[in-house]
């Protein structure tokens, strides 16, 4: 809820639940679908299949009393994000798990929430401070939320993580790139608890390359990809996958056993999806030395061209709001290969 709404705008009971808004919408949205049940405070245990383990039948789960119950299921969608009621069903039934592009990155983040301060005067809405890679890691991000508040997350690679403490908290900030998030929040009032992340890999599972995929079962979202948190890109990508589940369902409506198809076809599709998000955010991590994982052939090259693209984008407003329309997946990374965009990025190329 904003505030203003219900009690005194700018209270401590008002500013802790921005960050839960979006939560909220999306939920009270589900509970008006008439042909939805929402089961809370329950929590998923294991899917159960038919005795050949060619498809799902039931999901397992423990309710809110703590006693155990079976539902019965003609498709059951694993949005649980770490996927592991999928793989267990996988092994249950003597299928092998999925085959994983794996790039490790050892992040840690750290955030917060300010309020923003009365006299601020900033004539900016958000911040990214980027690291000076590859000689450092840590970096910055600080955008408004509902309530008058930001939220500020830090963050940095294996022995250059922020710390939790507040004090610590403010150090980092002062010692990113620049000293515009710093400043915004060294005299602002921090609201709750510092919260750290780790993230320790970006993780793509090959799905499509499993041929006899149970009926009935499909992962989504973080259960087949888990990208970086710090783009924003993993519910983008959720979404867009929930689009296209919907558009599926309704083509193979008509068929004799619509299911049979449903998850050849959507993970076909899912891997164009996740390959813009996978190249902008997963791949440039290879920047840094310290990355574990198989390096694509022409990174080199790709790099260079990134690095123009920015130094481009700094000096031109359209260029940089195009990156970033394709970072948020508004538009394809195709974009970026428009022949005019691409001579002026060599001619930036040439100058270093």
């Amino acid at each position: 809820m904003r505030s203003g709404q219900t009690g005194h705008p700018g209270t401590e009971h008002d500013r802790l639940p921005c960050q839960k808004l979006i939560e909220l919408v999306v939920r009270r949205r589900v509970e008006e679908q008439a042909n939805v049940r929402l089961c809370p405070r329950c929590r998923a245990q294991t899917l159960e299949a038919t005795p050949d383990g060619s498809a799902v039948t039931a999901v397992k789960f423990e309710n809110s009393d703590g006693r155990s119950e079976t539902l019965p299921a003609d498709l059951v969608v694993d949005a649980s994000g770490r996927g592991n009621l999928t793989l267990g069903l996988l092994e249950a039934v003597g299928l092998p798990p999925p085959q994983e592009t794996v790039i490790g990155v050892d992040i840690g983040y750290a955030s917060a929430i300010f309020a923003i301060p009365d006299d601020f005067s900033g004539d900016w809405k958000g911040v990214w401070t980027v690291a000076q890679v590859p000689q450092h890691s840590r970096g910055g991000l600080m955008v408004t939320l509902e309530g008058n508040c930001w939220i500020v997350s830090l963050g940095g690679r294996d022995a250059d993580k922020p710390p939790g403490d507040p004090d610590g908290f403010l150090a980092c900030a002062r010692q990113l790139r620049t000293p515009t998030i710093y400043n915004a929040i060294r005299r602002a009032e921090r609201l709750g608890d510092i919260t750290r992340f780790g993230f320790p890999a970006s993780v793509w599972r090959h799905f499509e390359r499993i041929g006899a995929f149970p009926r009935g079962l499909l992962p989504i979202g973080d259960a087949i990809c888990r990208f970086n948190p710090v783009y924003g890109q993993g519910m983008s990508v959720a979404a867009q996958e929930a689009v296209l589940l919907r558009r599926l369902l309704l083509s193979l409506e008509e068929e004799a056993d619509p299911l049979a198809q449903l998850a050849p076809a959507f993970f076909a599709e899912a891997c164009g999806l996740i390959e813009t998000p996978w190249s902008s955010a997963a791949i440039p991590a290879f920047v840094f030395p310290q990355t574990k994982g198989e390096r694509p052939p022409d990174f080199e090259r790709t790099r260079e061209f990134g690095a123009a693209l920015g130094l481009l984008a700094a000096r031109d407003a359209h260029v940089h709001k195009l990156i970033v329309e394709v970072q948020h997946l508004l538009k394809p990374r195709s974009v970026l290969r428009n022949p005019d965009l691409l001579e002026r990025v060599r001619a930036v190329m040439a100058e270093t």
